[in-house]
């Protein structure tokens, strides 16, 4: 298995940078879109069918949102292990993540063993 070096720190940081501001940039956005379509349901709502479809779009904007809100609690905390040297070690057993795994999914905090072991007890 081969280990990170300083050029692979280097490239996933910015990797992880830059997914960061990507989701900053999608929760900014759906912000004024969930206020203006909660601003425009209070006045445009003629009919039980519109209630239910304004309140199926936000109930999907929520859940885009805390999707996104994960992603970047993900996101930071890789980040974080980077920063403290703790990056590429896996939560679980300790042992090293492999590079490729880490290159694939730079916010893995688990080896590729012990995220199928937790998959398969119905974890995330």
């Amino acid at each position: 298995m081969q280990s990170l070096d300083t050029t692979d720190r280097h490239a996933l940081q910015r990797q992880l940078e830059t997914m960061k501001q990507q989701v900053l940039d999608e929760l900014r956005a759906s912000a004024p879109s969930a206020q203006a379509a909660l601003a425009e349901g209070d006045h445009d709502v003629k009919t039980h069918a519109d209630e239910a479809e304004a309140e199926r779009a936000s109930d999907v904007q929520m859940a885009e949102a805390e999707v996104d809100r994960a992603r970047l609690d993900e996101i930071e905390h890789a980040l974080a292990r980077l920063a403290s040297g703790h990056y590429g070690i896996c939560e679980d057993c300790g042992g090293e993540i492999p590079r490729a795994r880490l290159l694939a999914q730079p916010a893995a905090i688990r080896c590729t063993a012990c995220q199928a072991a937790l998959e398969a007890r119905g974890g995330r």
